[in-house]
């Protein structure tokens, strides 16, 4: 059994277990089965990925960081802490005359920190 044959087994029994969590707490059969197919995908694109450097003769473990997309990472988390609070920043200054700041607006602010996460992640993997 080649190295990669180890880590797709196992991130296989990984999707069945995280399949069967959600099917065992109650979400619905296809849902849970959809979840568990999801799964799957990313551990199938992970390797293709270029977030991660392979390394096939680990087997499965054969997925690592490197300081290149360690460096990436921490660009795209800074990223998005600063948009963050400076989005924050603004909710607190718009809403200063009140007791009270709505909870949509939280709730907006993390979106947004996700989004320039994620956009910075992928902007910088394409650059370098």
């Amino acid at each position: 059994m080649t190295g990669m044959s180890r880590y797709y087994i196992s991130r296989a029994l990984i999707s069945i277990a995280f399949a069967a969590l959600f099917a065992f707490t109650g979400t619905p059969w296809w849902q849970a089965v959809l979840i568990g197919a999801a799964a799957m995908a990313f551990f199938l694109y992970a390797p293709h990925s270029g977030r991660y450097a392979v390394y096939p003769e680990l087997g499965a473990t054969a997925l690592r960081r490197d300081e290149r997309t360690q460096a990436i990472t921490d660009k795209a988390a800074r990223n998005a802490f600063v948009a963050g609070m400076l989005a924050l920043a603004g909710v607190a200054l718009y809403y200063a005359g009140s007791t009270a700041v709505p909870l949509v607006a939280i709730h907006w602010i993390l979106i947004l920190g996700a989004l320039v996460y994620f956009l910075s992640d992928l902007l910088l993997r394409r650059s370098s």
